[in-house]
């Protein structure tokens, strides 16, 4: 694999860089730098092509390209074994697979108490963690020793390795089974308009027939979950969606599939909960497992925390949004963004994104305002897609003609136009389109709301993109800034009245 040193080198995390350092004892050699390690601090500092000349020559000016390549392998062989080493006691599976390597090692050397010994510890952690695979692998080295033992019976091993083969056949049907379903939604692009692609998910999920939760592991009653939950909201039926992932929440904490090593499953879980009963408008719900949301958050490592910290405030600001307390999410965003801890973790673009559209809610157009400027001219702003680019700037020309700035308005509307002619000519841009058809005619005339060419044009509009969903990717729902100017009521209003009419 073409500049697998480099890639291994860029996605290794800090805490296991730190570790290699260490697990390179002989950092110093002779007096000077190991090669490897300077090697390393090359690649993973100044990020130059390793393949490239100028830098092998660095290290063998004599143009001996076969001792360079050999240098690579030595640093890829230490990381791998630096890897393996600063996981060896984090991951259970390795453990076990460990233990069985030891076994292996002693049974070679005839040292059969030991080996015994090792296998008995790696089948004790195996039953536990219900690593069906691993247990026949340990119960085939248990018959090894036995033909090489004669004082051990091989009996009570063969009966254990005919106890699990049917679970563990089983387990091995259902992962391939949810790996097909996997790829089909893949496939699919989670997409309900993919023709007969939720039938033949829904066919393969029947075929998952294991009714005693008790043979499968909390790995694979994770897996089997987040299958059904993608089937369910491809076909959009958010109230069974809501009932299942509420009654595994349960079963899954009661059974305790929930630990450390999958904690960021149980995150997971709460935000799809979450996002679900804000789509069937249950507050109580909202409320609570936004709760348990913080209180996961807690308990979780300092990389989880800070992950999922955003997410955390984004249910926040919708529990706020469903009370009517606009204002209280708008302190909680200012405080959120003084707290000196979070300015390294934090999108100040989604930040100030959401303290913009918070501000506008309570008719604060000034600081609306001043937030869309500090949006614009963000580190983020530009690495955006193109349709957050167009919908964004739309915002800004209807809080400029909510500001009664019309002026710069039409030279923004005009300059919108022009950047964005290609896209606005394209069926997927249709409604960005014709919304700016009606901004120009409000934009040109004074009274445009009263006359009646262009309020039937309004009519039309509203009339046709009537669809509402809190988050959506324009920000301000179109429709809805367009029916709350010919009701003259409040915008907050309306998108509140259309949330709990729905």
């Amino acid at each position: 694999m073409k500049y697998l040193l480099t890639k291994f080198i860029h996605r290794m995390k800090v805490e296991e860089i730190r570790y290699y350092k260490i697990f390179n004892a002989k950092y110093l050699q002779k007096g000077k730098e190991k090669k490897t390690t300077e090697l390393f601090d090359i690649l993973y500092h100044k990020t130059p092509d390793e393949y490239d000349d100028a830098l092998a020559n660095s290290f063998f000016p004599k143009k001996n390209r076969n001792s360079y390549y050999r240098l690579k392998n030595r640093l890829l062989h230490d990381l791998e074994s630096s890897l393996i080493s600063f996981h060896l006691e984090k991951d259970d599976e390795f453990v076990i697979m460990n233990k069985i390597k030891l076994a292996t090692i002693f049974l070679q050397r005839t040292a059969y108490r030991e080996a015994q010994y090792y296998l008995e510890e790696a089948e004790k952690l195996a039953v536990k963690q219900q690593a069906y695979n691993l247990l026949n692998v340990i119960y085939d080295k248990f018959i090894q020793l036995c033909n090489l033992n004669y004082a051990l019976n091989p009996a009570p091993y063969l009966e254990k390795k005919q106890a699990i083969q049917e679970k563990y056949e089983q387990i091995q049907k259902t992962e391939l089974l949810l790996a097909t379903i996997s790829h089909q939604l893949h496939q699919s692009n989670f997409s309900a308009k993919e023709v007969g692609v939720v039938e033949i998910l829904e066919q393969i999920q029947q075929q998952i027939q294991l009714s005693n939760h008790e043979d499968l592991s909390p790995g694979l009653r994770l897996q089997i979950n987040r299958c059904a939950r993608n089937i369910l909201l491809q076909k959009r039926e958010f109230a069974a969606l809501g009932e299942y992932l509420e009654e595994s929440f349960r079963e899954f904490e009661q059974d305790g599939i929930f630990f450390k090593k999958n904690h960021e499953e149980k995150i997971i879980m709460l935000i799809w909960l979450v996002n679900t009963f804000v789509r069937l408008k249950a507050i109580d719900k909202i409320i609570f497992f936004t709760e348990e949301l913080g209180s996961s958050l807690q308990t979780a490592t300092q990389s989880l925390h800070d992950k999922y910290l955003w997410l955390y405030y984004q249910c926040r600001m919708v529990v706020l949004f469903v009370q009517r307390k606009p204002e209280a999410a708008i302190e909680m965003l200012e405080n959120l963004i003084h707290t000196p801890e979070y300015r390294k973790i934090l999108s100040y673009f989604s930040v100030y994104l959401n303290l913009s559209m918070l501000h506008y809610y309570c008719q604060n157009i000034d600081a609306s305002l001043d937030y869309m400027g500090k949006i614009l001219v963000s580190k983020d702003y530009k690495s955006i897609s193109r349709l957050w680019l167009l919908n964004i700037s739309i915002v800004e020309l209807m809080l400029r003609y909510e500001a009664q700035d019309y002026s710069y308005a039409l030279n923004r509307y005009k300059e919108l136009r022009r950047k964005y002619r290609k896209e606005l000519t394209q069926e997927g841009y249709r409604e960005q389109r014709q919304f700016l058809e009606i901004m120009r005619d409000l934009l040109n005339k004074s009274d445009a709301l009263n006359q009646s060419r262009i309020r039937q044009k309004i009519d039309v509009f509203v009339t046709e993109y009537t669809h509402f969903e809190i988050g959506a990717n324009e920000l301000l729902s179109y429709n809805l800034w367009l029916k709350s100017k010919l009701e003259k009521r409040p915008y907050y209003e309306v998108m509140l009245a259309a949330y709990y009419e729905e």
